[in-house]
């Protein structure tokens, strides 16, 4: 199976969510992230956000397709092409053709469902575009506005992984498994 991970020219847009290259002018979106106390909880955004922190998250978030690791994109308002969040799918070294994809959105730009649009995009982009057979999603079970986010997406609730997740202080917690496969297209 070839995957085929690159950046869109103009990036994917479906008019209203924009993903494409993080740009270092998108640092006050890493900056509004580290703000929030759930998002760098499970998540590589700075706690403790400092400019050069935010830059070298976004120089993170590059070297992921250069690595091979997967890719990153920043989530913007198409509109004003504002970053407002972030989306990326990682591959799974072990499970060729399958990707686990991460989300996250600033508080302020929350309630709008770009995190829906965001999910579809990547996931219709990955399971036809890129290559992938399964893209999948990992959520806590109490966060229900991810798992509306994923359902409304069009993936699917396979089960529950129990004490999988460590968060970056190390609690534990359960994942509720969401995926999309190429045949729900």
């Amino acid at each position: 199976m070839t995957v085929r991970l690159a950046y869109h020219d103009g990036g994917l847009t479906d008019g209203v969510a924009l993903l494409r290259k993080w740009s270092e002018a998108d640092v006050g979106c890493v900056r509004e992230a580290s703000a929030d106390p759930r998002i760098p909880q499970w998540t590589t955004v700075p706690a403790a956000f400092t400019e050069a922190a935010g830059l070298a998250f976004i120089r993170r978030q590059w070297g992921r397709l250069d690595s091979g690791e997967g890719i990153s994109l920043a989530l913007a308002d198409a509109a004003a092409n504002e970053a407002v969040g972030l989306i990326a799918a990682m591959l799974h070294p072990r499970w060729p053709g399958v990707a686990e994809i991460g989300y996250w959105v600033i508080p302020r730009a929350r309630g709008r469902g770009l995190a829906t649009r965001a999910i579809r995009l990547a996931s219709a982009w990955a399971l036809s575009d890129a290559g992938l057979a399964r893209v999948e999603a990992l959520v806590e079970p109490g966060n229900s506005p991810s798992q509306r986010a994923l359902l409304a997406a069009g993936f699917r609730v396979e089960g529950v992984l129990r004490s999988f997740l460590t968060s970056n202080d190390g609690r534990r917690a359960d994942a509720v498994v969401f995926s999309r496969v190429a045949a729900d297209q």
